[in-house]
């Protein structure tokens, strides 16, 4: 998971200076001729062939290296009584940096920890005409950890567990907490920059998407197909009766219930016009949703025009739900394709989308709440 404790945002990335916070305490023990440090992962076993490297504070220029034997001991030259406040160390295992750490060098210790790296994505949520407004790179602030700019976003592809600073240039962006093995993937808003359209938060309690504000809508509809059925709705007229109150937020979620059979699958949908409109998604950049439930799920935006009877071409993306709300993020680029299901590339349609739709094929229930069109503002 990724924790966000402070945003400070002005136009073109440009935001306060900020100092460092990182992670927590080291390990060593004297030697005669320096330092020896003993290295662990979670479950305290000794890490064979782990990369340490040390680092001064604020240069961040590599003081010494060494790699642990096969007991987990590393010798460093450099003595105790030599070494100031002012070092981190740094920890790798792994050849895909599986296990990391990232600390304040400290000398009362013996053991040094390792634990499962994370994966950072930073999205701004900014179209292509707006690239050039973003730094071509992010770093951990105080830290040799760097991602550069990928269209609209910032991949750290293995990075240590603990808190950090993201900084931009010398101004800060965040300051964020990542777990252990987590994959994190998290929109940072940019003012003037980022462009996000919430298709539907289901506050206004009615059947409508939010297009409908603006522009005529048919809204929201729902459909059990073969033997499974719906149990909540309870009828195929009553989608607000799937409405719920969220007592945290004051406003509302849709709650499907519904029994699936093994052929079966259930549906939930909505043009994002009148029947024969559609609307030019080509500058979307992701689009992300919060979900709850026990199941796995499909999203599809799909094409205005039957390619058969009921059977759109479509873009399709896999996402999964579980017993906590958490944020699923689709990507243009990372959807499935297969000619037989009628199922394309981005690219193929994204001009001509008529609808967005929900399958479900497994599970008893999914609640949905906050779906969020990034890199677009406004609907055309």
């Amino acid at each position: 998971m990724v924790r966000i404790f402070a945003l400070i945002f002005f136009a073109a990335f440009f935001w306060a200076c900020s100092e460092s916070h990182s992670g927590s305490a080291g390990a060593t023990s004297e030697t005669t001729n320096g330092i020896a440090f003993a290295v662990v992962d979670a479950s305290r076993k000794p890490v064979p062939h782990a990369r340490l490297t040390l680092y001064a504070k604020g240069s961040l220029a590599v003081l010494e290296s060494a790699e642990t034997d096969t007991a987990g001991i590393a010798e460093f030259a450099l003595r105790a009584d030599t070494i100031v406040n002012e070092v981190f160390v740094e920890g790798i295992a792994g050849e895909d940096s599986s296990l990391m750490a990232w600390m304040p060098l400290d000398t009362a210790h013996t053991e040094i920890p390792l634990y499962a790296s994370v994966s950072l994505t930073v999205r701004t949520g900014a179209a292509e005409v707006d690239f050039a407004e973003l730094f071509d790179a992010l770093a951990l602030d105080s830290t040799p950890y760097m991602a550069f700019r990928s269209g609209g976003e910032y991949t750290f592809a293995h990075v240590p567990a603990g808190v950090f600073n993201v900084a931009a240039g010398d101004s800060l962006i965040a300051t964020v907490e990542l777990d252990a093995g987590a994959f994190v993937d998290t929109l940072f808003h940019v003012l003037g920059v980022t462009r996000e359209f919430v298709f539907e938060d289901f506050d206004d309690g009615d059947n409508l998407n939010n297009i409908a504000k603006d522009l005529p809508n048919s809204g929201w509809y729902h459909i059990p197909v073969g033997n499974a059925k719906f149990i909540v709705p309870d009828t195929l007229t009553d989608f607000v009766g799937a409405l719920e109150d969220d007592k945290k937020t004051g406003g509302k979620f849709l709650s499907l219930k519904f029994d699936i059979s093994d052929t079966g699958f259930v549906m939930v949908g909505t043009h994002l016009g009148l029947d024969t409109g559609y609307y030019d998604l080509s500058r979307l950049t992701a689009v992300r949703m919060n979900v709850r439930g026990d199941c796995n799920f499909y999203v599809t935006l799909e094409h205005y025009k039957e390619v058969e009877k009921n059977v759109y071409s479509r873009i399709l993306w896999k996402g999964n739900a579980g017993e906590n709300w958490h944020e699923v993020v689709f990507r243009p680029g990372e959807e499935t394709i297969r000619d037989d299901s009628y199922q394309v590339h981005f690219g193929d349609i994204a001009t001509e989308i008529g609808f967005f739709s929900v399958y479900i094929k497994s599970g008893s229930y999914l609640q949905i709440d906050d779906i969020v069109f990034e890199g677009i503002d406004s609907i055309q």
